[in-house]
């Protein structure tokens, strides 16, 4: 009985600041309107209509607002608890301070790099940075450079396709450009990028076994199924282990050289501070 009282006290209170238009977390005395408390903990209007999704029915809002006042009574409630029984609180107390040291020192860094590092790296640094460490990054995966083709079986167009990908000529390529809309279902022009030899192969009807043979013994693919032609032509290659291209690697490079430059950075702010300290009389230390 006492428990539909309460819940019935909530439901009005919340319908009436449902109700109201504007301010209603005020009382008449300029306050914050209280809800609910547990202990010495109070949940306020304010407090609800910030976790309160916007839009909801009158209906809606008050359902919602009460499954969240149950959910921060029964928090409150087992918190105080575990408080007042908890057996090693000066453990627990430590382990708090530990992670607050360590979110405060965490954001202080974000805010030092990300004030120190505010403009990307350009070209010309990141291509010095990679003469100078390229004998340290090798090809994970066999690279090619070439073109690509997926040809309807019944196509008018097939035999000229056929020939034209073999060829390798400004003309060959535009002869392909000129009819793959019309009559290619896939068309992948990378004579100009590298891209993953397994990536292209994905697309085809399964066939090379062993990639290095493959790209040793061929310079073209073509495969078939009942409805496609497949074609590959491989214009260059570069073999898994080999020294890693830097239009290649160009993306992960940038990666790896800023999380250098940023560690670099910390330690030399961290070193700064100790010097400074030392200089200001702030670390003191005790002969034993």
């Amino acid at each position: 009985m006492k428990k539909n009282v309460i819940c019935i006290y909530l439901l009005s209170l919340l319908f009436s600041a449902f109700s109201c238009g504007g301010g209603g977390t005020a009382d008449a005395g300029g306050g914050l309107k209280p809800i609910v408390s547990v202990g010495d903990k109070t949940l306020y209007q304010a407090d609800l209509d910030e976790v309160l999704p916007a839009g909801l029915s009158a209906e809606d809002s008050i359902a919602a607002a009460k499954s969240y006042i149950d959910m921060w009574i029964n928090d409150r409630l087992m918190y105080n608890k575990a408080r007042q029984n908890i057996i090693n609180k000066n453990d627990m107390d430590e382990l708090v301070e530990s992670y607050r040291k360590s979110l405060i020192t965490s954001s202080y860094q974000k805010q030092l790099l990300l004030e120190h590092f505010s403009k990307s790296v350009s070209e010309n640094e990141l291509k010095a940075y990679y003469e100078q460490n390229k004998d340290k990054f090798k090809l994970e995966d066999n690279i090619i450079k070439g073109l690509y083709l997926k040809i309807p079986i019944d196509s008018k167009q097939l035999a000229n396709f056929q020939k034209w990908y073999r060829q390798e000529t400004d003309a060959a390529v535009e002869n392909i450009e000129k009819n793959a809309l019309q009559n290619a279902v896939a068309y992948e022009y990378f004579y100009d990028k590298w891209v993953g030899l397994t990536d292209v192969l994905e697309n085809m009807p399964p066939a090379v076994t062993d990639e290095k043979i493959f790209l040793q013994k061929n310079k073209n693919l073509e495969l078939r199924d009942s409805s496609f032609v497949y074609l590959l032509n491989i214009k260059e290659y570069k073999l898994a282990g080999s020294e890693a291209l830097f239009d290649y690697i160009k993306g992960r490079l940038s990666e790896i050289y800023m999380e250098q430059k940023k560690a670099g950075y910390m330690k030399q702010v961290q070193k700064d501070l100790y010097e400074k300290a030392v200089s200001n009389k702030e670390i003191k230390f005790y002969n034993k």
